[in-house]
């Protein structure tokens, strides 16, 4: 019961978190024109969340393994918390840039102290269900909370509704401090002999693991999708409401569809993965093959969105789309997260933080090229074009180099072997 307590905790901080992430692109409109921001200058906002997050997010994961994820968790949702109802000091670009790159901090570690704490709840044959499960938290939080959010920037300003996200911070804290626990009485995993505390991790241990090919292309993999939620979070708002002029309240229930459908998708996707690794015991027959072939499948459908002049098709394209390529990053999770069990904080947190890059690249690169294009709509059309050849490239680089056989130094521990 409890760990099913605290996957539905873990799924609505999700939520916070993703709604926290995407509020400024469903603000972006408002927040240029009330400061006169162009198309490079709002690139420069979506990237500057991702500025410091790899960093913090190395730093916040490592550290979670040894101060406890309960406690990691409650400092990452205090400090989201503060950070957003400092909006009412936001008073132009440098501080909104600032404002951000603070978030972004906060932020940093979520994901890689969310999988090790999931991984003392349940066990291996279930985590890719539940990692999509929890997953699916970031799609309702970053979409269905869309017609809210728009009708709180419309009718109370994106200020308010920024502080609002922090209100919902502080009442999970709250709740999480009052029933959350650090790990089940009876652990899941199989019983063995432990040293009393955590050895510190030396690099050439490290080294082994993060220089392998599953690691380097499970990195490849989740840096196509960061770049995809990243474009979808800081541009889609956007490019709803200028090329197919949506007004904003249209805007915030075509995402809300959209993206719901594409979790529900990534749900269904994730559990396929799961199923083939309890009856193949394969990472390579599992989440491999289904994580390679699904972002080709997305590449494919966000290239299709060129394609089609009705509205009605380009959401049902960006839909799928979504779907098929924002389930990556969970298979590369359960991948890397068995690589070094002991270790999973901190190779998960490596892993979603380097990934990061792409949350830095894609806005910016976004704005260039919606700007250089004189038209916004080929500019957009361009975009997608870029999102699709980088989906379908990585998915087939990921199906080729991800063998899972591998093993680290003799020093480390050893990455058992997979077939």
């Amino acid at each position: 019961m409890m760990a099913r307590i605290t996957m539905i905790m873990l799924f609505l901080l999700y939520m916070i978190n993703y709604a926290d992430k995407t509020i400024a692109g469903y603000s972006a409109v408002p927040i240029m024109t009330e400061f006169s921001l162009n198309e490079k200058d709002w690139g420069l906002v979506g990237s500057s969340f991702f500025w410091f997050f790899s960093i913090a997010g190395i730093v916040g994961a490592a550290l979670s393994d040894r101060i406890g994820t309960k406690k990691m968790l409650a400092i990452m949702a205090l400090s989201w918390t503060v950070i957003q109802f400092g909006a009412y000091a936001i008073a132009g670009l440098p501080m909104l840039v600032v404002a951000r790159v603070l978030l972004g901090i906060g932020e940093g570690p979520f994901w890689a102290t969310v999988v090790s704490h999931l991984n003392k709840w349940f066990s291996e044959e279930k985590r890719g269900l539940v990692y999509s499960i929890v997953n699916f938290g970031a799609f309702v939080g970053a979409v269905a909370s869309a017609p809210v959010i728009v009708a709180l920037i419309d009718s109370y300003g994106w200020r308010f509704s920024w502080a609002f996200m922090g209100a919902l911070s502080l009442m999970w804290l709250l709740v999480w401090l009052w029933i959350g626990k650090e790990k089940p009485l009876v652990s899941v995993a199989p019983a063995k002999v432990e040293p009393p505390t955590l050895p510190k991790a030396k690099w050439s241990d490290i080294s082994g693991v993060l220089l392998s090919s599953t690691f380097l292309f499970c990195f490849l993999i989740y840096f196509a999708q960061i770049w995809g939620t990243t474009f979808a979070s800081v541009w889609e708002p956007v490019y709803l409401v200028k090329v197919f002029q949506f007004t904003n309240q249209e805007m915030a229930y075509a995402i809300a569809g959209t993206g719901l459908l594409a979790g529900l998708m990534t749900i269904l996707i994730s559990s396929i993965g799961d199923r083939f690794f309890k009856k193949h015991r394969s990472y390579r027959k599992s989440y491999v093959l289904v994580g390679g072939v699904s972002i080709i499948l997305g590449g494919l459908c966000f290239y299709s969105v060129t394609l089609f002049q009705s509205t009605v098709l380009v959401l049902i394209f960006l839909c799928l789309g979504k779907g098929f390529a924002f389930s990556v990053g969970t298979a590369a999770s359960v991948i890397v997260s068995s690589l070094w069990p002991e270790r999973t904080g901190l190779l998960v947190g490596v892993l979603s933080s380097l990934v990061t890059l792409a949350g830095i690249i894609s806005p910016l690169v976004t704005g260039s090229i919606v700007q250089s294009a004189g038209d916004i709509g080929t500019g957009f059309g361009n975009a997608m074009i870029v999102n699709g050849l980088l989906f379908i490239i990585c998915g087939v680089l990921f199906l080729l180099f991800v063998k899972r056989n591998e093993q680290v130094n003799q020093s480390a521990p050893p990455i058992p072997h997979v077939s």
